[in-house]
């Protein structure tokens, strides 16, 4: 029969031989990096679906793009901000066309994006595989969202994760020593596709990003037929939606 004295024992001499966690000295916050006159230049693909009479219209058409923080403010709890202006222009002019103004803020535990009116939790800290979070805490997710006339619940149901951290790798012509990959959405069902992807370099911020938005009723494809439909590529049977792709040149 064990004695108290020996469970006593025992344990301790597991706490003398068990390791003690360092302390983490690296959250992540280099994967949104935010100073006054940064500038990042992109060229960003996107496809449009638009309907016709007869059927559905790709729209495609190719973009640069360029983001450049400008200064700082602060809101009404003194939250500190960075007011950035998007300027575009397509790809075969020498124009470029104001956008949009965002804002970017970083706490202990969030990175921020807020643009069109929406505010979204971009990163949480510390940048770790068992991070699970959402980024759409600030608004209602199941807003309808016009995109070419059409209402879509673009940012209904996701569910924020890191897929991949301090990965080396490639996007486009330009190598980075550390990139984290965040999935925002990954998911299919009979009406709906949705995939969002953005990758952060360290000491760079956002390098790419992907957005795959599709919403059927299977009217056109199909005549309304869902069992027709379900198997069916999305590009044959997508009825409204986007496609973006957008990654960092410089």
């Amino acid at each position: 029969m064990w004695g108290w004295g020996l469970v006593v024992l025992l344990l301790s001499g597991w706490a003398c031989n068990e390791e003690t966690a360092a302390p983490r000295t690296d959250w992540g916050y280099a994967y949104f990096p935010l100073t006054i006159g940064t500038e990042w230049r992109y060229e960003l693909d996107s496809i449009v679906l638009r309907p016709q009479v007869g059927g559905i219209l790709y729209d495609s058409v190719r973009l640069e793009a360029r983001e450049i923080l400008q200064d700082t403010l602060r809101d009404l709890v003194g939250n500190l901000w960075y007011r950035g202006e998007r300027y575009d222009r397509r790809a075969d002019s020498l124009t470029w066309r104001f956008r949009q103004t965002f804002l970017l803020r970083q706490d202990e535990q969030r990175a921020y994006r807020r643009e069109d009116n929406l505010e979204f939790v971009k990163l949480v800290f510390p940048v770790d595989d068992n991070q699970r979070w959402d980024g759409h805490v600030a608004f209602d997710p199941y807003r309808d969202i016009e995109v070419a006339g059409q209402p879509i619940q673009i940012y209904a149901d996701w569910n924020y994760r890191y897929q991949s951290i301090d990965q080396p790798g490639n996007v486009g012509t330009i190598t980075y020593d550390s990139l984290v990959v965040v999935e925002g959405a990954d998911y299919e069902n009979l009406l709906n596709r949705r995939l969002a992807l953005e990758t952060y370099a360290r000491g760079v911020g956002l390098v790419y990003r992907e957005l795959e938005v599709f919403k059927t009723q299977c009217q056109q494809c199909c005549n309304g037929n869902t069992g027709a439909c379900l198997d069916l590529p999305w590009r044959q049977k997508a009825e409204a939606g986007f496609i973006l792709r957008q990654w960092l040149v410089r």
